[in-house]
């Protein structure tokens, strides 16, 4: 069984990658920063992971990652995310283009140039981390406007891609983490990133249902 996880050296994906590993999974850890330490040292350290560079706000570091890539992957989980702290009327157009870069455009082409190369096994999963930001059914106030527009928009490339994707038997789903003690989330979150990774690579076994959105404990979310 073979994971995809990017974002893969820190934060929420640094811990998805260890618990997967820790379950006997082999890990392709895609990040901006091959060279992490935290990274290199699970691999020193005899751990079946491949690491490899992707930086998904670049169309063509997407494209050269799949066509690189020389594993199927049964379990992808698009993780890499940027947070912005923006309210309104003070929005900053910058940080909505490169949210939509990070947060939306870079999950779904990396979906569509995997698949365009044979890289996604069929009966595998697809797992995009999203937000309960994003819900627009649960939408009240945010502390960034931009992460959860991305966010939202996230959750309908999920809907679709899962309509998409049922000829291929592969599960389409989104995940929100949790509230998670991260450099995004901040100290005061009260999830570790270990106990938000151990649900979602938990919902990455069980999960079989297509186009639902869940919490890290498998609660379905309202779009």
């Amino acid at each position: 069984m073979t994971y995809l996880i990017t974002g893969a050296n820190r934060g929420i994906g640094l811990a998805l990658t260890k618990e997967a590993l820790k379950r006997s999974y082999k890990v392709i850890a895609a990040t901006r920063k091959p060279n992490s330490e935290s990274l290199l040292e699970l691999k020193n350290n005899g751990a079946d992971i491949v690491i490899m560079e992707l930086d998904v706000s670049d169309y063509q570091s997407i494209k050269n990652f799949s066509e690189k890539l020389e594993y199927q992957v049964n379990i992808l989980i698009n993780n890499a995310g940027v947070l912005y702290r923006d309210r309104f009327p003070e929005l900053v157009y910058e940080n909505f283009m490169n949210s939509f870069k990070v947060n939306t455009l870079g999950a779904l082409f990396l979906i569509q140039e995997l698949y365009k190369n044979k890289k996604l096994k069929q009966g595998g999963k697809i797992i995009n981390i999203d937000s309960i930001l994003g819900s627009i059914s649960n939408a009240s106030g945010t502390t960034s406007y931009s992460y959860s527009v991305s966010k939202a928009a996230l959750n309908m490339a999920t809907k679709l891609l899962s309509n998409f994707f049922v000829k291929e038997k592969v599960v389409v789903f989104s995940v929100h983490p949790g509230w998670v003690r991260t450099d995004m989330g901040g100290s005061e979150a009260p999830l570790t990133p270990e106990e938000s990774a151990k649900g979602i690579i938990d919902l990455s076994e069980k999960v079989n249902e297509t186009g639902k959105f869940y919490d890290y404990k498998g609660r379905e979310i309202k779009w």
